[in-house]
């Protein structure tokens, strides 16, 4: 059996390559990128539909390195019989405790205190203005509870949260279920979902209506999920408390200047997945999952679609 690695990403380096080529050869032949192989492997980067598998026949697994599978045309590749599989547990606790990390900053008003710092000012005598909240009693909306969002309500249970949420799959145990409309009451709305044809656009104009004056919007899922111009201009307005941002729908967002002239605004340069074990743990899913499909057994992490 064959494998081909399409390109590395940016956290990778060759040497990452080498050492993960050497543990895949043990079990399956390492093709050089782009040569026909049964089992094919890509980064976020690289789309990956009909078109792609014309260039690769043999294909009969398509592995993602990523937790989220936009960038692959599942239903296309389902119907020709091709697995098509991913890698969510990578970047999971990393993305769960940067959005952590967001929902703490919003609640507790971290911004406007380190914009206050940063021009010579002791804000101290300003706290009981903030509106300074704590996450324990807060209600805390979670759209998407898969891995990563499952994981991200077990956390905010065991820190005294309230956890509502809301996925096509339905909730766990510990979650309340609620649609969009009641958890944008929340203090706290944090994405999680993949982007779809429903989700693209779910916090838009309509929505930001009926956000709570003080919600932290938080989105570490893909950054089409928001309507960016207007979650910032809501923002500005005073129509929302927070907003944290990692992803966006144009990368690099090219405007980052907006951070320094709202200090509600939290912007990373999509970095929640990062962490510095990710390439060995990469390497260690990619052994796992073509291990499992060599010997026939049921690959970890199948999208169902």
């Amino acid at each position: 059996m064959r494998l081909s690695r399409w390109g590395m990403s940016p956290y990778e380096t060759s040497t990452d390559i080498e050492i993960e080529a050497e543990a895949l050869g043990a079990l399956v032949q390492v093709l050089p990128s782009g040569v026909d192989a049964e089992i094919v492997v890509v980064h976020s980067k690289i789309a990956f539909g009909l078109a792609e598998l014309e260039r690769t026949p043999a294909c009969r697994l398509l592995l993602t390195t990523t937790s989220g599978t936009d960038h692959i045309d599942v239903a296309a590749l389902r119907s020709r019989g091709i697995l098509v599989a991913r890698l969510p547990l990578v970047r999971r606790d990393a993305v769960v405790e940067t959005a952590l990390m967001m929902m703490l900053w919003g609640l507790r008003q971290i911004g406007p205190l380190q914009d206050a710092a940063s021009q010579g000012l002791w804000a101290r005598g300003e706290l009981a203005q903030l509106g300074m909240r704590n996450l324990q009693g807060s209600r805390v909306g979670l759209v998407g509870l898969g891995v990563i969002g499952q994981r991200m309500a077990q956390v905010l249970t065991a820190l005294g949260a309230t956890v509502l949420g809301c996925d096509p799959c339905g909730v766990p145990d510990g979650v309340q279920e609620a649609s969009l409309e009641v958890m944008l009451g929340c203090d706290v709305l944090s994405l999680h979902c993949d982007l779809n044809p429903t989700s693209q656009g779910i916090i838009d104009d309509a929505a930001l209506r009926l956000a709570d004056e003080r919600l932290v919007l938080v989105n570490t899922a893909r950054g089409a999920l928001v309507d960016v111009p207007a979650a910032t201009k809501a923002l500005a307005g005073g129509q929302l408390g927070s907003l944290c941002l990692d992803v966006f729908s144009l990368e690099p967002w090219p405007h980052m200047a907006k951070v320094q002239a709202l200090p509600g605004l939290m912007c990373l340069p999509h970095a929640a997945g990062f962490h510095d074990g990710l390439a060995k743990m990469v390497r260690e899913g990619l052994v796992e999952a073509v291990s499992a499909f060599a010997a026939d057994r049921p690959v970890p992490f199948s999208v169902q679609e």
